[in-house]
């Protein structure tokens, strides 16, 4: 199988680079990702200036190593290709998790569903892990990695979260997005040239979320796994507001 592997943490990440080594194995293995951690880039494209990419040596796969934006290096690494597409793309896996409404600011699961809009099946992998943890988190995820397959579409992106060895995974469950909410903190620093920085910090606040989500799932221990598109219209509100008679402004 050809598959391109791209992430939002650089191409150094441990648990890109674990993953990918051992897929390469036994599949067509090409690594597109960032030269340098983009956490929180969305769905973020570059326009009209250039992007740089260059080959990395030193790994057992093609590896190619980008100035631009996760969903940039889908682009890239779909063209880069040429007229072989990739038959999967694999974004991750994270060192920290994507669930609920991270995904809507996650630089890995935008990538998945900017490879379902190039109509090619994607998953987006997440964990909360430190490096020596990702070998329990890849033997996971390999372990149903057919399953997964099976799942998985051009028409949606998969997004995938596996708790690591210590909280461990009593098994998968298919669910859909919750909510997260982040108490916001941002430090600020006066003591540079010009005006001011400030750097947005904060831990998630708890808040209540239906049962069946990924939120809840995965803090019960389960890898938790939800398709995702790029189609954010809120068609219940859709119909309601179809529905409501516009009246005649008075004067």
């Amino acid at each position: 199988m050809r598959i391109l592997m791209v992430n939002d943490d650089g191409y150094s990440c441990p648990g890109l680079v674990k993953l990918a080594s051992i897929l390469a194995k036994k599949h067509e293995v090409r690594v597109v990702a960032p030269h340098k951690c983009n956490s929180g880039m969305s769905a973020a494209v570059t326009f009209h200036k250039p992007i740089f990419i260059r080959e990395i040596t030193g790994y057992p796969y093609l590896c190619y190593s980008v100035t631009g934006t996760p969903s940039d290096c889908v682009k890239i690494g779909v063209e880069l290709f040429a007229t072989i597409r990739p038959e999967l793309i694999i974004s991750g896996i994270n060192t920290d998790f994507n669930i609920g409404t991270d995904v809507f600011y996650s630089g890995t699961a935008n990538a998945a569903i900017e490879g379902s809009l190039n109509n090619i099946p994607s998953l987006a992998i997440s964990t909360k892990a430190c490096e020596e943890q990702f070998d329990y988190v890849v033997d996971t995820f390999l372990k149903d990695f057919d399953y997964y397959i099976s799942l998985s579409s051009s028409k949606y992106a998969l997004n995938i979260n596996i708790n690591n060895e210590a909280i461990g995974n009593i098994g998968k469950v298919i669910c859909k997005l919750g909510k997260r909410q982040f108490c916001d903190i941002y430090l600020i620093d006066h003591n540079v040239q010009d005006g001011f920085s400030c750097t947005l910090v904060g831990n998630p606040i708890p808040i209540e979320n239906d049962i069946d989500t990924d939120v809840v799932w995965l803090s019960k221990g389960y890898t938790t796994i939800t398709p995702i598109c790029y189609n954010s219209t809120d068609f219940r509100t859709l119909e309601s507001l179809k529905r409501k008679i516009l009246l005649p402004k008075r004067n």
